[in-house]
C-alpha cells in the first residue's frame, strides 16, 4: 500500500527545489495566479474579449476588470475597442507581457527537457499517458464539484399578504 502521507511530504520537498533555484528569483512572480493564466490566454489567442476572458478564468466581470487594470497599469497588457464593434473591449499582450510569458515558458520547457532526456522513449510515452490520465481525473473531479447553472439560480417565492 503506498504511504500517502510521506507521497505527499516527498513531493513537497522535491517542488520546493523547482520554486527555489536562481531562475525563478530572475523571473517576476508577484501575479496572481488569474493574472499570470489571464496573460497565457492571451499570448494563446493573441486577442480576447472582456467577454471570452470572464468565461476562461471563469470569475465575475468585475473581477475580471479587476485583473485586467493591474496588468494594464502594470504595462503587461493593452486594453483597446474592437475595429468592427467600438463598444467591444478586446485586450492583447504588450511586448513587456509577451516577454513574460516568453520567459515563463523558457523556464518550464528547460525543466520538461532535462526530465525527458533522462528517460528512454517507452518511459517518455508512459509518462505523458500518466500525465494525461491524472489531467483527466482531476478535471472530472473538478467539474462533479462545479455548481450547475441550476444550482446556482434559484428563485425563491415569496407570498404577499
Amino acid at each position: 500500500m503506498i504511504d500517502l502521507d510521506n507521497l505527499v511530504d516527498l513531493f513537497i520537498d522535491s517542488i520546493k527545489k523547482l520554486f527555489f533555484p536562481e531562475a525563478w528569483i530572475n523571473l517576476d512572480l508577484k501575479f496572481s495566479k488569474s493574472e499570470i493564466f489571464t496573460m497565457l490566454f492571451l499570448d494563446k489567442n493573441k486577442e480576447v474579449t472582456m467577454t471570452e476572458l470572464v468565461e476562461y478564468i471563469n470569475s465575475p466581470m468585475s473581477t475580471a476588470t479587476g485583473i485586467v487594470d493591474r496588468l494594464v497599469k502594470n504595462g503587461y497588457i493593452n486594453r483597446g475597442r474592437s475595429e468592427t464593434d467600438r463598444r467591444i473591449v478586446v485586450l492583447r499582450l504588450t511586448e513587456a507581457g509577451s516577454q513574460l510569458i516568453k520567459d515563463l515558458k523558457d523556464m518550464m520547457s528547460k525543466y520538461l527537457k532535462m526530465i525527458l532526456d533522462d528517460l528512454t522513449e517507452e518511459e517518455k510515452q508512459f509518462m505523458i499517458r500518466i500525465a494525461f490520465k491524472i489531467m483527466h481525473k482531476l478535471q472530472a473531479e473538478m467539474d462533479t464539484k462545479a455548481p450547475s447553472l441550476e444550482d446556482k439560480v434559484t428563485i425563491k417565492k415569496i407570498d404577499i399578504e
